[in-house]
C-alpha cells in the first residue's frame, strides 16, 4: 500500500497556549522526529487529513507522508497520540519517521472467517484477544490477522505460532498462545444422574 498523503507544515513553538491556538485555526499540532531527524521538529497538520488517512485499512500501522516546505517528502507512522477525554477529539500527535528497511513491533488486529464445524454442532467460539502484537517492516504489516476456522471442531484451536502471517512478518512472544479456540459444548446431566429428575419418577 502507498504511503498516505498528509498536510503537514512547520509550526511556532511554545506551551499549552500556542498549541491552543493552533487548534483555533484549525490546525493540529504535531511533532516529527525519528530515523534521519537531528532533533525533534514541532510541525501542524490538518486533522480532516489525519482523520481520514487514519480510515486506511491498517489504521494506525499505516506509512504516511508529509513534505516540509523546502524537503524532501518524508515517510512517517503516527504514534502517540493524545485525545480529549469527553469529546475523542486528537489533539497531538507523535510523527515518527522509522527506517523502512527495519523490523518493528506493532499490534494488529486478528479476525476470524467461516463456520466452525465445531460451532455448527454447538462448540463455542473462543478468541481471547482482539489484536497480537507482529514484528515486520513498515509495510510488510498486514492490516488484519485473518484466519480460517471452517475446519475446527470441538477443543481445536489456532496457536500464534500458527497464525497465517505476509513473509517477514511473524508473531512476537514469549510464549506460544491460544489466538482462537473452538470449546467444547457445556454438557448436560442425563435426568436419570439428576437428583431432583429421579425424585420426580418416584
Amino acid at each position: 500500500m502507498d504511503a498516505i498523503a498528509i498536510d503537514c507544515a512547520r509550526r511556532e513553538t511554545g506551551g499549552k497556549g500556542t498549541a491552543r491556538r493552533h487548534r483555533a485555526e484549525g490546525r493540529l499540532p504535531a511533532v516529527l522526529y525519528g530515523h534521519g531527524v537531528d532533533s525533534p521538529v514541532s510541525v501542524s497538520l490538518d486533522p480532516a487529513e489525519l482523520n481520514k488517512g487514519l480510515r486506511n485499512p491498517k489504521g494506525f500501522n499505516a506509512v504516511f507522508a508529509v513534505t516540509l516546505p523546502g524537503e524532501e517528502p518524508r515517510h512517517v507512522m503516527i504514534r502517540e497520540v493524545q485525545r480529549d477525554a469527553i469529546s475523542r477529539e486528537i489533539l497531538h500527535v507523535d510523527l515518527v519517521v522509522p527506517d523502512l528497511d527495519q523490523a518493528l513491533t506493532a499490534m494488529v488486529p486478528v479476525n476470524v472467517t467461516g463456520r466452525s464445524v465445531g460451532v455448527a454442532t454447538g462448540g463455542r467460539l473462543r478468541k481471547p484477544y482482539r489484536d497480537v502484537k507482529l514484528r515486520g517492516k513498515p509495510a510488510d504489516i498486514p492490516a488484519e490477522v485473518l484466519i480460517d476456522i471452517t475446519n475446527l471442531d470441538h477443543n481445536d484451536g489456532v496457536m500464534a505460532s500458527q497464525m497465517p502471517l505476509p513473509e517477514g512478518v511473524e508473531a512476537v512472544y514469549d510464549r506460544d498462545y491460544v489466538v482462537v479456540k473452538v470449546m467444547k459444548p457445556r454438557g448436560k446431566k442425563k435426568a436419570a444422574e439428576d437428583p431432583k429428575a429421579a425424585k420426580k419418577k418416584k
